[in-house]
């Protein structure tokens, strides 16, 4: 057993471990040891599981070290990481302790992102393979431990069925308010004309001015201008027109239904879920790294199970909240 990795670990981490693998219990008899709810307890147990392993994998190839020996990372840098993985303090916490000095510690939260970003630009694209390991750890760190060290911009999801509802709901708010000046603005910048040869993208915009209720703009997908749809106002951008329009007439429709119900919302956010996550754009928006793109593939299994749950209770008669109203095409700008 790797004692460092050990040590990572909470107490209580480390006794939802000791209880499953050298005492034998059950996970409900060590939930009600430990007097955890069942999920919780599993929760704490698969954190452990993962913790345990990812650290022993790392500090087998750093000699039990977790800043790297002869690091030439910078001193605030190494102490963020101490703080939060090491002795598992929160990231305000960390702040805090790191001091005024550092640009982390900024008064202004946009520069005290802007510095972490550089930081973790910099492990990310280091050329000693150990840093680019260490960049990976942080972030699965910040997946699986029961509090996030990484400000919002920077996570990737939760490990655990939690979703950054905050994000989904700041999108569709943002959605929701583009004024018609917003909207001329965007068709005037970034809409392809007919002659237009380069590749063409979909970008679904929500507004009353519209006599659907929503519209599609045909868009130039060039990286550039996708970059800032992404960036700059979280808008999902799709490769075919369908999905384009299924999506605007799924959020239109539930946006515009005045008071909502629970089972109208247990309806719609797997939908929506389901459509975006095949937005071309969807790991942009989502902060999520390339080569990490898969980490939401069980959260995306989940929710085509409750879509189609909830079709089997339709067809079989089953009020589950207002139906949903037949999808229907929308008229598609042709620029």
């Amino acid at each position: 057993m790797n004692s460092r990795a050990w040590d990572i670990l909470t107490p209580e981490e480390k006794s939802a471990l000791s209880l499953s693998t050298n005492y034998g219990k059950s996970s409900w008899e060590a939930g009600e040891i430990l007097n955890k709810p069942h999920y919780k307890y599993l929760e704490i147990q698969a954190r452990a599981k993962t913790f345990f392993k990812i650290f022993t994998i790392y500090f087998e190839k750093t000699q039990g070290n977790i800043i790297p020996i002869n690091s030439d990372m910078t001193w605030d840098l190494q102490e963020f990481i101490l703080c939060t993985i090491q002795n598992r303090k929160g990231y305000r916490e960390t702040l805090k302790i790191i001091g005024k000095e550092s640009p982390l510690s900024h008064k202004k939260a946009s520069q005290r992102l802007l510095a972490l970003e550089k930081h973790l630009d910099f492990l990310e694209n280091h050329p000693d393979r150990i840093h680019r390991d260490l960049h990976d750890l942080i972030k699965e760190f910040d997946r699986w431990n029961n509090f996030r060290i990484l400000p919002p911009e920077l996570q990737e999801p939760s490990a655990f069925k939690r979703r950054n509802k905050t994000r989904l709901l700041k999108h569709l708010k943002n959605l929701k308010e583009l004024n018609p000046f917003d909207i001329d603005r965007l068709m005037f910048k970034f809409s392809a004309k007919d002659k237009y040869k380069g590749r063409k993208l979909y970008l679904p915009l929500v507004s009353d001015n519209f006599p659907d209720g929503y519209q599609v703009i045909i868009i130039k997908g060039t990286s550039k201008i996708v970059n800032y749809i992404s960036v700059n106002l979280n808008l999902y951008i799709f490769k075919d027109k369908l999905e384009a329009d299924d999506y605007g007439f799924l959020v239109e429709d539930y946006l515009n239904k005045g008071k909502k119900n629970c089972k109208q919302g247990q309806k719609f956010w797997p939908q929506f879920r389901l459509k975006v996550g095949k937005a071309y754009n969807y790991a942009q928006v989502n902060n999520i790294i390339p080569r990490r793109v898969n980490l939401e593939t069980a959260f995306r299994d989940l929710d085509k199970l409750t879509v189609n749950k909830i079709k089997t209770k339709e067809a079989n008669g089953i009020n589950i909240g207002d139906p949903q109203k037949s999808a229907k095409q929308s008229k598609f700008w042709e620029i």
